[in-house]
């Protein structure tokens, strides 16, 4: 709840402070078509009592319910225009190695080892998105799922026989509500 105030807020006082000074700030997922779009990387750390890591199993929850929930991560048409484009991911996946990935394992150890995805932009309601991607990792925690294989490669650059048979995310915010609106993942958050 905490890290949903502090996102908003983090808007609210960069747009205030940018008016002030004559500026307007952007938080548009692609507000320049040839230039880098804005994202909202979120960073997740997954702690348990018992002391056991359970950090796979929360980012397979995070990948195998990330088409469905894609819809509240990018909310507006515009956010379709980053995937794949200059840093922004396209495919489902992830590596301790590479930026051009969904999700990134930085080289933090111990206490500060976390995942960051990278797809959700400024237009999400962080609210709307830590819940779902709270409740995505858990149901990877309580389904035990596995990760697939990191791919740790520059998909960005890779050829077409490497790209193929890898999921996408949603090619249009259309596509991404219909897979929410048929989620019975979605339904029962």
């Amino acid at each position: 709840l905490t890290a949903a105030d502090n996102a908003v807020t983090f808007k609210s006082v960069v747009k205030t402070v940018a008016a002030r000074n004559g500026l307007f700030a952007d938080f548009s997922p692609k507000p320049l078509p040839d230039k880098s779009g804005n994202g909202m990387h979120i960073n997740l750390s997954v702690h348990a009592e018992n002391g056991k890591d359970y950090t796979e199993a929360f980012m397979a929850g995070i990948l195998a319910h990330i088409q469905e929930i894609t819809a509240f991560l990018n909310p507006v048409e515009e956010s379709y225009l980053r995937f794949g484009e200059l840093k922004a991911p396209k495919y489902i996946s992830w590596s301790p190695e590479n930026r051009s990935q969904l999700i990134r394992i930085p080289a933090a150890k111990g206490q500060y080892r976390r995942i960051e995805l990278r797809s959700p932009d400024p237009e999400a309601n962080p609210y709307l998105a830590y819940a779902l991607l709270i409740r995505a990792g858990l149901a990877g925690i309580k389904e035990n799922l596995v990760p697939p294989r990191p791919l740790n490669r520059n998909l960005y650059k890779a050829a077409a026989d490497v790209l193929q048979g890898i999921e996408m995310l949603p090619a249009s915010l259309d596509e991404a509500k219909k897979l929410a609106g048929n989620s019975s993942f979605v339904r029962s958050i």
